[in-house]
């Protein structure tokens, strides 16, 4: 009895026979800890591949079948996500999408509570933010462009139209615009006066933003303020095509590279017809022979100059149709004016598309009169007052372009062949009346940044550009300075990448939502 006594009195080894069943639930709560852990990490990963997922869905729109719309979740899901997801759902309603999908997460000190694993479930919703588009298309139509270069552009801007408004189905909510540019732009024919049967402009007709009368000081060889090309093209029995030169800086506004309105009362502001001047015949260097007349391109009486297109007057402008005018092979007033007309802000997706298609390749490379026109047709004024004025409004000019800007120097007597810029001798770029091709692009890229940073300090223009498949260093720099970001430049070595490029602008330029 002593010893059992003895035994039962003995504390020895109690602490830590105490300590082992009180380490039990503490045990217990750091493998819930541990595990809760994971499953917290879990979720998160979760939740990001499912925000990737629906971002990638949304941004189809709703035009894709429900089949496509769970194979882009299903990609970016497995992708995005290291665990393996279970019972992915695609809800879709309109632009709307929700992505849901759970994680059968393994639980290390689950075993004591009889269980293996935990799901972990989570979605998230994207919709089209309520924005407003307009996009200004401003396409290099060039001779280099021709062939598989310009089928590409095409391919990769129907694309582009076809994804956009597959995701903004408000057509009022999105429009484009097309500017395609080579030596010059085309405004579009209708624009111009209609004609009496005495041969002259019908009052009121014409708009008043072109220079009808003739008022400018712009100048030009052969021709003198005063004298309306409209009449001359007449005159000719030709129509005008559409193309107009560049406007020319003045004390009232950089006109050249802004988007200032045309009014009466400062000419310069006024947009001047493209005419291009009989030259002399092609064995002395020139293209544009097309009136028989032995009248010498410099030099020589002015009323003579002006007889040969049927001005006898000047003071009084009397008109009557020249002799022997050979419109044949590309020669006349309208040389040079090639490209599509503008297509002005629109809706119609279909007829766009259509427009791009019909788009042809000739002339040289003036990117800075593209940029000029890509801001003039996003502006709510005149020369197409096409923008909207409204909350939430994107305004964006993507600018492509195959090559370098080209004045078309040449050793005749004019310095140039014709463009926008008239003929070098005329001054109209910086007062340069003799420079070297590479000056003059110089001058024109010069141009073409300054005309670029108004569309962006002044109209609040987001600027994308693309150089395809050009190598020049300074193009690609002044490229890269008009956009609006450094990530917003595009360099293009190759035309099969355009779609690709027009895919990740589209992308860009749809903002996105989540809402979970």
């Amino acid at each position: 009895m002593a010893a059992l006594r003895k035994f039962g009195a003995d504390r020895a080894g109690n602490f830590a026979m105490i300590a082992a069943v009180a380490m039990l639930p503490l045990v217990g709560i750091a493998g819930f800890a541990v595990d809760y852990s994971n499953m917290s990490r879990v979720r998160v990963q979760l939740q990001q591949a499912l925000d990737s997922a629906v971002l990638a869905v949304a941004q189809k729109g709703s035009k894709i079948s429900d089949a496509e719309a769970e194979g882009i979740a299903e990609r970016f899901m497995s992708g995005n996500l290291d665990p393996k997801y279970i019972d992915l759902q695609v809800l879709r309603s309109g632009t709307s999408v929700t992505v849901q999908a759970k994680v059968d997460v393994g639980l290390y000190f689950g075993g004591v509570l009889g269980r293996k694993s935990m799901p972990v479930s989570a979605s998230s919703s994207a919709d089209v933010a309520l924005l407003s588009y307009e996009i200004a298309l401003v396409l290099d139509t060039t001779g280099s462009m021709r062939g598989g270069k310009l089928q590409a552009m095409k391919d990769a801007v129907t694309g582009l139209i076809d994804d956009i408004s597959a995701q903004v189905s408000d057509k009022e909510r999105l429009k484009f615009s097309l500017v395609p540019f080579a030596t010059f732009v085309n405004v579009g024919p209708q624009y111009g006066p209609e004609f009496d049967r005495k041969g002259r402009i019908k009052k009121g007709t014409g708009a008043e933003w072109l220079d009808i009368k003739g008022k400018s000081d712009i100048p030009q060889v052969e021709l003198k303020a005063g004298i309306s090309r409209f009449e001359l093209f007449h005159n000719l029995g030709q129509e005008w095509k559409g193309c107009v030169e560049t406007r020319m800086a003045s004390k009232k506004g950089d006109h050249d590279v802004d988007d200032t309105p045309a009014v009466a009362s400062e000419k310069a502001s006024m947009f001047v017809p493209a005419f291009a001047i009989d030259e002399p015949s092609r064995d002395e260097g020139y293209w544009n022979d097309y009136i028989d007349s032995e009248v010498p391109v410099l030099g020589g009486l002015l009323g003579l100059k002006l007889k040969k297109y049927g001005v006898q007057d000047l003071l009084g402008l009397v008109l009557s149709p020249p002799k022997n005018v050979d419109i044949s092979s590309g020669k006349g007033p309208n040389r040079g004016c090639d490209m599509q007309p503008i297509t002005p802000l629109s809706s119609d997706y279909r007829d766009l598309e259509r427009k791009v298609g019909e788009l042809q390749a000739n002339g040289n490379t003036n990117i800075m009169e593209g940029v000029a026109w890509g801001m003039r047709v996003l502006s709510p004024h005149e020369p197409f007052a096409g923008s909207a004025s409204r909350n939430g409004l994107q305004k964006i000019m993507i600018v492509l372009t195959d090559g370098s800007n080209v004045f078309g120097n040449t050793g005749n007597d004019l310095g140039s062949s014709y463009s926008s810029f008239g003929y070098l001798i005329d001054g109209r770029l910086d007062g340069l009346t003799l420079a070297s091709s590479s000056v003059t692009t110089r001058r024109m890229n010069d141009k073409t940044l300054a005309a670029c940073n108004n569309a962006k300090e002044k109209y609040d223009i987001d600027i994308y550009t693309i150089r395809l498949e050009e190598p020049d260093v300074n193009t690609g720099t002044m490229l890269r300075d008009c956009a609006s970001d450094p990530s917003q430049f595009f360099d293009a070595p190759s035309r099969s990448q355009l779609k690709d490029v027009f895919r990740a602008i589209g992308e860009k330029i749809i903002e996105l939502r989540l809402s979970s």
